[in-house]
């Protein structure tokens, strides 16, 4: 495997600490990034998962963090940016949810899914590129999407809505942002062989049905391939790529005829 460089690059992750990121996290400290993390977990229990992870103390900075608080979120945000001057790439990676037919869940249930998925997304957002454009960095912006934003299925509608809402808002973004140099991408995997995808694809077999279905090569993702995605929009390889939904989906998004 081809060597990535980014020991001079300090890169910002939300949701740092679920069974994607994991992997994610694995690949850029190959590269010799310096880490900021977020998750809600306490910095005790970060501090034993990323020790099991083997990614090296002094290579990472923690921070425990509610992506849906607007406030802790500008708060974070503005302290790694000053503590890290060449903080220029950050993943919105938090994200999840488990099986809620609409009408088998509440509406603050509803409500929270959605928040959680995408407006906390828009929350990361405006706090870093404010501070980006304040500092004039040509920074890079990436979320994490799914394939079910552009696949409806009934047991997970806020989910698939909210990441439907996530990839047009970073197209939109990506277009205004553009005059300030700031990049805004996505990624969205198919049904991957890690967290609550796996979670919920054990759980149902409706939807284990339909995933097995619409993938061309009959196979889920595995994290590593997602990780590996990450790890080009991280790099110098996609320094012209902007407005992009990246699909690592074994071909799910190709049409389908008969």
């Amino acid at each position: 495997m081809f060597k990535v460089d980014l020991s001079n690059r300090t890169i910002f992750v939300t949701g740092a600490l679920g069974a994607i990121a994991e992997h994610i996290l694995c690949r850029l400290a190959e590269t010799g990034a310096t880490l900021v993390l977020t998750d809600i977990k306490d910095d005790a229990e970060a501090t034993e998962i990323l020790q099991q992870w083997n990614i090296e103390a002094e290579s990472y900075k923690y921070y425990q963090m509610d992506v849906t608080d607007s406030q802790a979120v500008n708060c974070v945000v503005g302290d790694a940016m000053k503590k890290f001057p060449n903080l220029d790439t950050v993943l919105g990676h938090a994200g999840g949810c488990s099986l809620h037919p609409f009408f088998d869940t509440s509406k603050e249930e509803f409500d929270r899914i959605f928040r959680f998925n995408y407006l906390a997304q828009t929350y990361l957002a405006r706090a870093v590129v404010s501070s980006w454009r304040q500092q004039a960095v040509a920074g890079h912006l990436i979320f994490t999407s799914s394939y079910v934003a552009r696949f409806p299925h009934t047991r997970i509608p806020a989910y698939a809505t909210a990441k439907a809402a996530l990839e047009h808002f970073a197209r939109c973004l990506a277009l205004e942002c553009s005059p300030f140099g700031v990049r805004v991408n996505a990624i969205s995997p198919g049904n991957v062989a890690a967290g609550s995808s796996l979670k919920v694809f054990d759980e149902d077999p409706e939807y284990r049905d339909l995933v097995m279905r619409v993938s061309p090569l009959g196979r889920r993702n595995s994290p590593e391939a997602v990780a590996d995605a990450f790890l080009f929009l991280c790099s110098p390889l996609a320094r012209e790529v902007n407005g992009h939904i990246l699909s690592v989906d074994m071909g799910v998004g190709i049409p389908k005829i008969g």
